[in-house]
């Protein structure tokens, strides 16, 4: 029994090694791999009697004895790392050095162009910048070493020319443009002015502080015949007039005694107490023909008393208004008007000047040096309303004058004492119209449809 019993055991022994080894097979670990027998070596080469152990059907432990030279089998892990690559030998890597591109340096343009000549002395000079900024931009006359106005833009990026300058003078502009990297570009030129054929100066009538009459045109004076319409244009978009209250009005080229003139005049009478500035910026300005203006000019001056003056050659009389008001009524005699070089010319005149004393002369009808007293000159021609005691005795009645309008001595010292330059004088009832063709200032014969086309800068 013995025997047998040894047989069974070593048969189990057999079987359960079997069994064991089986399952060691068969067991499988998350990535698929069999899971590890469980095993002692106590060294990483072949096992010598290394006892490995694991659980029979029954639970009992069961001891296995690897044979010598056996290798127990390795665990298998979860998850491989691929194998490290090696080499033999060893390369450095080889590293490429791109250069850095050089800086460019800004780009420096110029309105006008740099080194431009014949530039106008109210030319607006602007100096930019492209790919970098402006620094010490300065522009020197080269004959006074006065170094002009001029201002940078915010970015530093222009510098625009700040004052006018002069005729026929040069200019020297220095200057840096910076850009990214230090980068340079250096500015160095120069520009030239105009040269005038002729430089020509100017003047505003009413002047500075007058007070006048409601019918006082502005005249801009000009010592030259301005016949070219662009420069006529430039001419009136350098004057402004500024009123207060607010009045329509607007410029006109018209035909005086001493050539062409240009007037601003409002629609209807000024209304008193209006104040009136002009502002003739001329300096600079192309006046056509090689003429250039020479000096700015300005006014102010304030509207008066409203008064018209209103003569009817027929009722012999002349009528003095102030606010609509009738507040002199003077018996006058007027040109006789059967001889037309001798008709007082109906129309709207201005009083352009006083003199207590004025001489006379008209060699064609055989008098000189006539004593005018209290004379108030109305046109350029020779009319005025004066003093004549010689005509008293008709004044009211007929009219037998040379032109003018005669009063008695005390009447015409009562006009004259209180008469203003620009009070209109409106003159009725002859045969012969006041017009250009007489050299006044007629600037109120001329309807307001007709006088708004007169201007150079009129479209239709």
């Amino acid at each position: 029994m013995k025997g047998t019993r040894r047989l069974i055991r070593g048969s189990a022994l057999a079987a359960g090694l079997a069994l064991g080894l089986l399952a060691a097979a068969c067991t499988t670990g998350t990535t698929g791999a069999p899971s590890p027998v469980a095993a002692t070596t106590g060294v990483t080469g072949p096992a010598t009697a290394a006892p490995a152990t694991t659980a029979a059907s029954s639970g009992a432990p069961i001891t296995v004895v690897v044979p010598t030279g056996s290798t127990a089998p390795s665990p298998v892990p979860t998850s491989v790392d691929p194998p490290a690559t090696t080499s033999s030998t060893t390369s450095t890597p080889t590293t490429t050095t791109t250069p850095k591109p050089k800086p460019k340096p800004p780009t420096v343009a110029a309105s006008p162009k740099l080194g431009s000549t014949g530039v106008a002395p109210l030319q607006t000079i602007k100096i930019t910048a492209s790919g970098g900024t402006l620094h010490d931009v300065t522009m020197v006359n080269t004959a006074t070493g006065t170094a002009v106005k001029g201002t940078f833009s915010a970015d530093h990026r222009t510098w625009i020319l700040g004052e006018p300058l002069g005729y026929a003078q040069t200019y020297q502009v220095t200057g840096t443009a910076l850009g990214s990297g230090g980068a340079k570009t250096k500015i160095s030129a120069g520009y030239a002015t105009v040269e005038p054929a002729g430089i020509i100066n100017s003047w505003i009538s009413p002047t500075d502080g007058d007070t006048v009459g409601i019918g006082a045109p502005i005249m801009i004076g000009i010592n030259a015949e301005i016949d070219d319409q662009a420069a006529r244009a430039r001419i009136e978009k350098a004057i402004t007039v500024t009123t207060v209250p607010k009045t329509e009005g607007a410029f006109a080229w018209i035909q005086h005694d001493d050539g062409w003139g240009l007037d601003w005049r409002p629609k209807n009478y000024w209304k008193s107490g209006t104040k009136v500035t002009v502002k003739a910026n001329l300096y600079g300005v192309d006046l056509g023909n090689g003429l250039w203006g020479e000096k700015d000019v300005a006014s102010s001056f304030t509207i008066g008393r409203a008064e018209v003056v209103k003569g009817d050659v027929n009722s012999h009389r002349l009528q003095v208004f102030v606010d609509n008001k009738l507040v002199y009524d003077f018996p006058t005699s007027y040109g006789l008007e059967s001889d037309p070089g001798r008709v007082t010319h109906s129309g709207t005149y201005i009083v352009m000047s006083k003199e207590y004393l004025h001489l006379m002369s008209n060699p064609a009808y055989h008098y000189y040096n006539f004593k005018a007293y209290y004379a108030v000159r109305i046109s350029n021609n020779g009319t005025f309303i004066h003093a004549n005691d010689g005509t008293d005795d008709v004044q009211g009645y007929y009219n037998v004058t040379h032109g003018c309008a005669n009063l008695s001595m005390t009447n015409a010292q009562t006009y004259y004492d209180q008469a203003l330059y620009g009070d209109p004088v409106e003159i009725t009832g002859s045969s012969i119209a006041l017009s250009a063709s007489d050299g006044d200032t007629y600037d109120w014969t001329i309807p307001w449809s007709q006088w708004v086309t007169l201007s150079a800068l009129y479209k239709s």
